[in-house]
Protein backbone atom coordinates (compact mmCIF):
# COMPACT_ATOMS: atom_id res chain seq x y z
CA UNK A 1 0.00 0.00 0.00
CA UNK A 2 1.00 3.46 -1.12
CA UNK A 3 0.99 6.39 1.10
CA UNK A 4 -0.03 9.75 -0.92
CA UNK A 5 2.67 11.84 -0.06
CA UNK A 6 2.23 15.73 -0.84
CA UNK A 7 5.83 17.24 -2.13
CA UNK A 8 4.17 20.36 -3.09
CA UNK A 9 3.79 21.87 0.48
CA UNK A 10 6.42 24.28 0.34
CA UNK A 11 5.86 25.07 3.87
CA UNK A 12 9.19 24.83 6.06
CA UNK A 13 9.27 22.34 8.76
CA UNK A 14 10.13 23.25 12.45
CA UNK A 15 13.88 21.49 12.15
CA UNK A 16 14.47 23.74 9.12
CA UNK A 17 12.88 27.11 10.67
CA UNK A 18 14.83 26.36 13.44
CA UNK A 19 18.24 26.02 11.74
CA UNK A 20 16.99 29.22 9.98
CA UNK A 21 16.98 30.94 12.88
CA UNK A 22 20.22 29.60 14.76
CA UNK A 23 22.00 30.55 11.71
CA UNK A 24 20.58 34.10 11.26
CA UNK A 25 21.31 34.77 15.09
CA UNK A 26 24.59 33.18 15.07
CA UNK A 27 25.54 35.48 11.29
CA UNK A 28 24.63 38.40 13.37
CA UNK A 29 26.11 38.18 16.66
CA UNK A 30 29.45 36.72 14.44
CA UNK A 31 29.35 40.02 12.73
CA UNK A 32 28.69 42.37 15.15
CA UNK A 33 31.64 40.73 17.32
CA UNK A 34 33.62 40.57 14.39
CA UNK A 35 33.37 44.51 13.40
CA UNK A 36 33.39 45.28 16.98
CA UNK A 37 37.00 43.10 17.26
CA UNK A 38 38.28 45.11 14.12
CA UNK A 39 37.33 48.31 15.52
CA UNK A 40 38.94 47.93 19.15
CA UNK A 41 42.70 46.28 17.00
CA UNK A 42 42.22 49.54 15.00
CA UNK A 43 42.39 51.36 18.14
CA UNK A 44 45.28 49.32 19.49
CA UNK A 45 47.31 49.68 16.57
CA UNK A 46 46.85 52.95 16.02
CA UNK A 47 47.60 53.94 19.82
CA UNK A 48 50.98 52.18 18.83
CA UNK A 49 52.08 53.52 16.39
CA UNK A 50 50.67 57.02 17.60
CA UNK A 51 53.39 56.24 20.65
CA UNK A 52 55.83 55.23 18.75
CA UNK A 53 55.66 58.21 16.43
CA UNK A 54 54.84 60.86 18.52
CA UNK A 55 56.72 60.51 21.55
CA UNK A 56 60.25 60.31 19.65
CA UNK A 57 59.53 63.96 18.21
CA UNK A 58 58.36 64.99 21.24
CA UNK A 59 61.26 63.94 23.23
CA UNK A 60 63.49 65.67 20.29
CA UNK A 61 61.20 68.90 21.13
CA UNK A 62 62.25 68.96 24.35
CA UNK A 63 65.98 68.00 24.04
CA UNK A 64 66.16 71.19 21.54
CA UNK A 65 64.22 73.50 24.18
CA UNK A 66 66.63 72.53 26.37
CA UNK A 67 69.36 73.49 24.04
CA UNK A 68 67.91 76.49 23.09
CA UNK A 69 67.84 77.35 26.70
CA UNK A 70 71.65 76.74 27.33
CA UNK A 71 72.49 78.71 24.23
CA UNK A 72 70.45 82.12 25.35
CA UNK A 73 72.81 81.32 29.03
CA UNK A 74 75.41 81.32 27.27
CA UNK A 75 75.24 84.26 25.02
CA UNK A 76 73.50 86.21 28.22
CA UNK A 77 77.27 85.01 29.81
CA UNK A 78 79.37 85.80 26.90
CA UNK A 79 77.55 89.69 26.92
CA UNK A 80 78.56 90.37 29.84
CA UNK A 81 82.28 88.64 30.43
CA UNK A 82 83.26 90.11 26.74
CA UNK A 83 82.45 93.71 28.19
CA UNK A 84 85.24 95.50 29.58
CA UNK A 85 82.94 97.79 31.28
CA UNK A 86 79.49 97.24 31.56
CA UNK A 87 77.35 99.66 29.57
CA UNK A 88 73.48 99.52 29.95
CA UNK A 89 72.91 100.57 26.56
CA UNK A 90 74.69 98.37 24.76
CA UNK A 91 74.42 95.64 26.94
CA UNK A 92 70.68 95.87 27.02
CA UNK A 93 70.18 95.82 23.34
CA UNK A 94 72.38 92.62 22.94
CA UNK A 95 70.03 91.02 25.24
CA UNK A 96 66.93 92.59 24.16
CA UNK A 97 67.66 91.01 20.99
CA UNK A 98 68.84 87.99 22.01
CA UNK A 99 65.70 87.65 24.17
CA UNK A 100 63.40 88.45 21.26
CA UNK A 101 65.21 85.56 18.86
CA UNK A 102 64.51 82.89 22.13
CA UNK A 103 60.88 83.95 22.66
CA UNK A 104 60.17 83.62 18.65
CA UNK A 105 61.50 80.45 19.14
CA UNK A 106 59.80 79.34 21.55
CA UNK A 107 56.47 80.68 19.83
CA UNK A 108 57.60 78.27 16.78
CA UNK A 109 58.24 75.40 19.10
CA UNK A 110 54.59 75.65 20.40
CA UNK A 111 53.08 76.65 17.34
CA UNK A 112 54.93 74.40 14.94
CA UNK A 113 56.11 71.62 16.93
CA UNK A 114 53.68 70.91 19.59
CA UNK A 115 55.85 71.43 22.59
CA UNK A 116 53.58 71.72 25.37
CA UNK A 117 55.52 73.67 27.56
CA UNK A 118 57.23 70.98 29.48
CA UNK A 119 61.07 70.06 29.22
CA UNK A 120 61.14 66.93 31.18
CA UNK A 121 61.49 64.12 29.14
CA UNK A 122 60.38 61.35 31.37
CA UNK A 123 57.06 63.17 31.31
CA UNK A 124 55.66 62.63 27.46
CA UNK A 125 52.01 63.57 26.54
CA UNK A 126 52.51 60.50 23.98
CA UNK A 127 52.02 58.51 26.63
CA UNK A 128 50.07 54.22 25.02
CA UNK A 129 46.95 55.65 27.39
CA UNK A 130 47.02 58.99 25.66
CA UNK A 131 47.91 57.55 22.46
CA UNK A 132 44.64 55.27 22.36
CA UNK A 133 42.24 58.40 23.60
CA UNK A 134 43.48 60.23 20.48
CA UNK A 135 42.91 56.85 18.26
CA UNK A 136 39.75 56.35 19.78
CA UNK A 137 38.77 60.35 19.47
CA UNK A 138 39.90 60.17 15.46
CA UNK A 139 37.32 57.06 15.03
CA UNK A 140 34.16 59.05 16.43
CA UNK A 141 34.93 61.99 14.54
CA UNK A 142 35.37 60.63 11.25
CA UNK A 143 31.75 60.95 9.68
CA UNK A 144 29.84 63.25 6.46
CA UNK A 145 28.55 66.50 7.44
CA UNK A 146 25.24 67.43 5.47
Amino acid sequence: MLMDVDFDDDTPNRCTTLVYYVWKIFTCLFLHVLLVTMVVLYCLLGAFAFERLESANEIEVKNSIRVMRMNVTTDLWKYTKNSLVLQQDNFTTNVTARLQKFEDDLIYAMKRKGWDGEEDTKIQQWTFTGALFYSIIVITTIGEYS
